[in-house]
């Protein structure tokens, strides 16, 4: 059986459901009224507990009680501002942009192969989230899972465990996912409320932050397809010197395809090149932040949710650089299927026109953190090796 060719909407379909699950749908699809208003509902409860967290953040920082001195929980602290931080970032940029990208995808439906043989000509299920994007993706929820629902297990846990093995006084440890205290006399409906006010910010937190990433990947894959595509078509046209005018008009052909994608490609990094940028700060500084909150902790249930936190971390940006080093290959490799073609088989003229095909694809597209860094799979590697430096010296600093 053959594989069904996937269409423009199969793309777009998971970008949009991260956003659409917390409230916003971001493309407008079709939907009844009742779900209309479910998402607003909703949409509204995450603002809402986002200001309500931050308020209380501020708040227990500006008391300063229960940081003065504790290393530990200034460390935690600064993982949750860092963390805050990145997503309303992420989130004014987003929002900021909103109109660009739904003119610049609109601008990549349109050029989406229409029908299913033109689809495989495309290869266009090759480019549809491949396995890294998706279990990266999966990777990142179930440290959400684990970093917001550990604190109940463990809080239950304990409690049947000392309900079962006790024979004194039994209380229910009131665990929370985040370090500042909101509520001062904990109740059982109190602390529900808490845990419901926890999910719904980390879920509105973590899905801005891990959203807009996949929007980007999600368009600079397909740049990646069309690419492709173009070389493909490039390498296997067999020129011929007595086709003189056919041949230039292929070129012509090729030279505008080429030219229309790096526009669409200025125009993806005028919109994310202020969030790659902030992105690759608040990795840094995140990254840093929970390695040295790890080592403070040790191996228990919150240096083990940190850790994984640190993975996830890691793993989101690394999707983010294999699509900006897999958009620099693609478009580099026009200039080598140019060269593997039969050129020489052409007319000097349709030599002289691919020359200029082979000159421009020598400066590849490129995402660039506002045309300072360039975002790539070397980009990841020095990323990492400044946080593994910035670990060694600190636990040297420790002790640990």
């Amino acid at each position: 059986m053959t594989n069904v060719e996937r269409n423009y909407d199969d793309f777009t379909h998971v970008p949009n459901l991260v956003f659409k699950s917390m409230g916003y749908d971001f493309l407008d699809t079709p939907k009844p009224w009742w779900q209309h208003i479910l998402l607003r509902t909703y949409w509204i409860l995450c603002l809402l507990s986002h200001w309500y967290m931050v308020y209380y953040l501020i708040l227990r920082t500006v008391e300063w009680d229960t940081l003065a001195g504790n290393t530990t929980a200034i460390m935690r602290y600064g993982i949750a501002y860092f963390f805050v931080l990145n997503s309303d970032v992420k989130y004014i940029i987003f929002i900021y942009y909103r109109r660009h990208l739904r003119e610049l995808n609109n601008r990549m439906r349109a050029l989406y192969p229409k029908d299913d043989c033109e689809r495989r000509e495309y290869r266009v299920n090759d480019f549809y989230w491949p396995r890294i994007a998706r279990y990266g993706v999966y990777y990142y929820y179930f440290v959400v899972f684990v970093v917001v629902v550990g604190p109940i297990l463990q809080a239950t846990g304990t409690y049947l465990y000392q309900r079962f093995t006790s024979s004194s006084e039994i209380k229910f440890m009131y665990l929370s996912t985040y370090p500042m205290e909101r509520i001062k006399s904990m109740t059982p409906i109190t602390y529900a409320f808490s845990q419901a006010v926890d999910f719904v910010f980390s879920h509105f937190v973590m899905n801005i932050n891990l959203g807009t990433d996949i929007w980007m990947m999600c368009l600079c894959g397909q740049l990646c397809m069309h690419f492709a595509h173009l070389g493909r078509q490039l390498e296997t046209y067999r020129p011929n010197r007595h086709r003189q005018l056919e041949d230039c008009a292929f070129l012509v052909s090729i030279v505008r395809k080429h030219q229309l994608l790096f526009i669409l490609h200025k125009e993806l990094d005028s919109i994310f090149g202020m969030l790659m940028a902030y992105n690759l700060f608040s990795t840094a500084t995140t990254l840093c932040c929970v390695a040295v909150y790890s080592i403070l902790q040790g191996l228990n249930r919150e240096g083990f949710g940190f850790l994984l936190f640190f993975f996830g971390c890691s793993a989101q940006f690394y999707m983010v650089c294999y699509y900006g080093q897999l958009l620099i290959d693609l478009s580099e490799s026009i200039a080598l299927s140019a060269y593997k073609h039969t050129w020489y088989e052409g007319s000097p003229t349709y030599r002289k026109y691919l020359l200029l095909i082979m000159q421009r694809a020598q400066r590849p597209a490129m995402l660039s953190a506002k045309g300072v860094i360039i975002i790539s799979v070397d980009t990841f590697t020095s990323l990492m090796n400044m946080t593994y430096r910035f670990f060694a010296i600190t636990r040297r600093v420790l002790g640990k």
